[in-house]
């Protein structure tokens, strides 16, 4: 029996990728999408090139419209093995110069929203007696760099629910693991007016030592976490994740600073 999967996020970028190749594999994949247009142009096009794709209506900032989507998929399938939380986005720039409400606005998307399908996905799973959940965290949900304060803490947020679920739901035979990749080449990003220069366009170096990493790149870390029988807790992605990490945990914390600083005030 194919392996039934439920992606948020799934209108672009690595979301629509995502469930694309899995449905290339023979998987059935419920693609949630939050715009009547965007599902009506994918669900034209996904028609002929992957039939095993379902878009599926879904505001992951509305109970209701979670509750839905999970009923549906349980209904037409009898079960769902993966969830899959992609959905969010990113706001840049000094974190004094936004307001509450983009505040709450963005933890409603990043951290809320995956909480959201995760309590409407467990009592299915725990029916079963199996499931996989899979975040899509990011390196600013292990640590926070400058004008990423909101982004970083909603990704925080996320990273928290899941480690702690982790346990939770162990015994349930449900496993969850987050995915925690660098700067993903190509991925869409909203930001506020006022930004920054990102440290690869200020120095050589960073750009040679710390390449994005690839779409195509996180989608295989991802199936191997799928086709894993005991899959780690957390996964770090790209070079860039890998080295800040290491420093940030290595170096003593002046020297960190001082880095850090130096990259952000140059």
């Amino acid at each position: 029996m194919s392996q039934v999967f439920f992606i948020s996020g799934c209108s672009r970028g690595l979301g629509k990728c995502l469930a694309e190749t899995l449905s290339s594999k023979g998987c059935i994949v419920y693609a949630g999408i939050k715009k009547s247009e965007d599902i009506n142009k994918l669900k034209s096009s996904w028609a002929y090139s992957h039939p095993g794709i379902h878009p599926i209506k879904l505001d992951i900032t509305i109970d209701k419209d979670c509750k839905k989507a999970v009923k549906k998929i349980v209904a037409n399938e009898g079960k769902i093995d993966f969830l899959i939380n992609n959905a969010a986005y990113v706001l840049t720039g000094p974190t004094d110069f936004f307001t509450a409400q983009e505040y709450i606005n963005i933890l409603n998307i990043n951290a809320v929203g995956a909480f959201r399908l995760i309590r409407e996905v467990t009592p299915q799973m725990r029916f079963q007696k199996n499931g996989r959940i899979i975040n899509i965290t990011s390196l600013n949900g292990i640590l926070a760099l400058p004008n990423f304060g909101l982004y970083s803490s909603s990704k925080f947020a996320l990273e928290g629910l899941a480690l702690a679920l982790r346990y939770e739901l162990k015994k349930d035979n449900i496993l969850v693991t987050n995915i925690e990749p660098g700067a993903i080449a190509n991925k869409i990003v909203l930001s506020k007016k006022i930004s920054h220069i990102p440290a690869r366009e200020k120095f050589w170096l960073i750009r040679t030592m710390m390449p994005m990493i690839t779409q195509e790149k996180v989608i295989r870390e991802i199936e191997k976490v799928i086709n894993s029988p005991k899959p780690p807790a957390r996964i770090i992605l790209g070079r860039d994740a890998k080295i800040t990490t290491f420093l940030q945990r290595f170096l003593p914390q002046r020297l960190w600073d001082y880095l850090l600083s130096f990259i952000w005030q140059k």
